[in-house]
């Protein structure tokens, strides 16, 4: 029996998880980044304002707070390379329920450590059998409540607040820039962004480190692709769930492509100008809009998260190898 097709959320199911969120989130500043050489201006959304340091707080939130009563009796968990799992120890903390994270055996140290602190268990797996977790949402063998942070609709609703703040925050925006990590983010603000500045673009950054929204474009349906190792993690993915393709493809219309190195420049950048403290994926907007040749309206750069490591963050500030 085929899955039903994804349904991307409803502006009152977006305003709904707005309500539902106030005692868990901020309500991020967007701020200008001030350049001298650009002409028109460049604005960061800084999620890494959030109370575990990146967006994830919110998907993971609404979606366990829309979760059916009694379903949360066993626990919960997730399959997280890091911010998500974070954001589901500490929601779970917040709620009073235990909580697992299933992540990569090559995951950063630094998330690792913070899920741990934060009272959750880590269970480490194979980067495949990770996928595999990825790809069934969930694990036969985890009896708890499964968050899917990208597919699950109520996630999606969680990451549209974000489109909701930057339309009220910035009302004549003409392009949001955002980073991929499944598409649940992406999804979640096109769809705000859709219905309250139609006129609006979204566009996907990403870096050549993992780049499957870029390679989707070119051959027009989800492809599997190499993913080469760098300090950016939380960003990128071996492939586009083939379920999330039809509601990439019908909100965005591109994605820009940037190398390692210039997501680096931009992590040092956001600190010497703004004083912001951004991860590689957080940075990645930036990098992307920093690339384009036409500079041309307001753009809005969604800073994902701050959980940088730290011996990767004083190798950028003092321009050494990552």
């Amino acid at each position: 029996m085929r899955a039903a097709a994804l349904k991307l959320p409803t502006i009152d199911e977006i305003r709904l998880a707005a309500a539902r969120l106030k005692p868990y989130i901020v309500c991020t500043p967007l701020l200008r980044l001030y350049l001298h050489d650009r002409q028109n201006p460049l604005y960061l959304k800084l999620e890494n304002l959030q109370p575990v340091g990146s967006f994830k707080v919110r998907p993971v939130a609404n979606a366990l707070l829309c979760a059916e009563p009694g379903a949360l009796q066993k626990g919960v968990y997730t399959a997280s390379s890091g911010n998500a799992g974070v954001a589901m120890a500490w929601t779970a903390r917040q709620l009073g329920i235990s909580a697992t994270v299933y992540a990569p055996d090559n995951g950063p140290t630094a998330k690792l450590d913070a899920i741990r602190a934060l009272g959750a268990t880590v269970s480490l797996v194979s980067e495949d059998q990770w996928w595999e977790i990825v790809l069934n949402s969930g694990h036969a063998a985890d009896p708890g409540y499964y968050v899917d942070g990208v597919r699950n609709r109520s996630a999606m609703a969680g990451n549209g607040t974000i489109g909701l703040e930057i339309a009220r925050q910035l009302p004549d925006v003409d392009t949001v820039v955002v980073p991929f990590g499944g598409g649940g983010i992406v999804s979640g603000i096109g769809s705000a962004i859709a219905v309250l500045k139609p006129d609006a673009r979204v566009v996907i950054a990403e870096s050549e480190a993992a780049a499957p929204v870029a390679a989707a474009f070119r051959r027009g349906s989800p492809v599997r692709v190499a993913v080469s190792p760098s300090f950016i993690s939380g960003a990128g993915a071996p492939a586009v769930l083939e379920d999330m393709w039809p509601l990439i493809s019908r909100l965005v219309r591109r994605s820009v492509t940037v190398p390692v190195a210039e997501v680096a420049n931009a992590v040092r950048l956001l600190f010497l100008h703004n004083r912001v403290v951004a991860e590689g994926a957080g940075a990645i907007s930036v990098a992307a809009a920093l690339s384009e040749t036409s500079d041309t309206g307001k753009t809005v750069c969604v800073v994902t998260g701050g959980n940088i490591d730290q011996a990767a963050f004083c190798n950028i500030l003092n321009r050494q190898p990552v």
